[in-house]
């Protein structure tokens, strides 16, 4: 019979650092310059003239056409002066101010906001909608199997190469004109980011939560339930926030290739030179987006 000896265990030992080092390192504040920090800044620097040679300007490009540019955006600014508002039919009031005709009503251009709104966020929802369960598959540490894992990941890269503007134009050819094709280009076309970002938030979460769990006999969808979800739905509902804005911008123009909302009365002014109006309608959209913006931000700050 045979006895096996029981090596002690003995805590690795850390060389401990001066009072003096510790405050430098904290009172640095940039890195010291390193034969590495050096390789990185050579690199990135022949990264910026890399990419300069393809986009620097050239012989047929005019840089001083630049400032004929500003200048002719100075006399659209002054043509656009003071805004002008679309009112819809059958709102239209005049009232006497001090001896002033002042004609009220409904703008249209608010419609076209709201409108656009909803269009984001029908579009949000159905994304999020989609991109849970691919995130489950596209994340490394959830996935079931290499294979699937890499194969999500392929077909995410794809759905993401597509412009809005692509998918608007499909959908437009497939299902026709209107704010329900808006909301298809809107939901296919932030699925392959928004999967993506929701697995990166998943492959973020501590192990040490799951093995624990795991370790008390609960099985996979348990696991999931109680410590994945937890951990990652803060960040799931930022980027969903972050995700409602940048749809609510992508809506807007949208609307150019005939899929509703506010950018087909921003397409409409702008062909018939309808600058005030133009400029009326920018304004409004202006106030709707700095409205969300501060919702959205209230709502992560009580989530996150």
């Amino acid at each position: 019979m045979t006895t096996t000896q029981n090596t002690p265990y003995t805590q690795p030992t850390t060389v401990p650092i001066s009072p003096t080092e510790l405050r430098e390192r904290l009172l640095r504040p940039y890195p010291s310059i390193s034969p590495r920090v050096v390789v990185i800044l050579l690199v990135i620097i022949l990264i910026l003239a890399w990419s300069w040679s393809a986009s620097r300007p050239t012989e047929i490009n005019r840089v001083s056409g630049i400032f004929d540019a500003l200048g002719a955006m100075g006399d659209l600014l002054r043509r656009m002066a003071p805004p002008d508002f679309e009112l819809a039919r059958g709102t239209k009031n005049i009232i006497n101010i001090l001896g002033t005709d002042i004609t009220i009503g409904w703008p249209v251009v608010i419609t076209a906001v709201i409108e656009t709104i909803q269009m984001a966020i029908i579009g949000t929802v159905a994304a999020v909608i989609m991109s849970i369960p691919l995130s489950l598959l596209a994340a490394r540490n959830i996935s079931p199997h290499p294979i699937v894992y890499q194969s999500v990941r392929f077909v995410l890269n794809f759905l993401r190469s597509i412009p809005e503007l692509v998918y608007a134009l499909l959908f437009v050819a497939a299902v026709g004109l209107g704010p329900f094709t808006g909301v298809l280009a809107l939901a296919f076309s932030s699925v392959g980011s928004l999967t993506r970002l929701y697995a990166e938030a998943i492959e973020q979460i501590d192990p040490q939560q799951m093995n624990a769990l795991r370790a008390t006999g609960a099985n996979g969808l348990q696991t999931f339930i109680y410590s994945v979800v937890p951990q990652a739905l803060p960040l799931l509902i930022s980027y969903s926030l972050v995700y409602f804005e940048s749809n609510v911008r992508h809506a807007t123009i949208l609307g150019y290739v005939g899929a509703g909302g506010v950018g087909y009365k921003l397409f409409e002014y702008m062909g018939t030179s309808a600058y005030r109006k133009l400029f009326g309608t920018a304004i409004v959209l202006v106030v709707a987006v700095t409205i969300i913006d501060r919702l959205s931000s209230y709502l992560r700050q009580r989530f996150i």
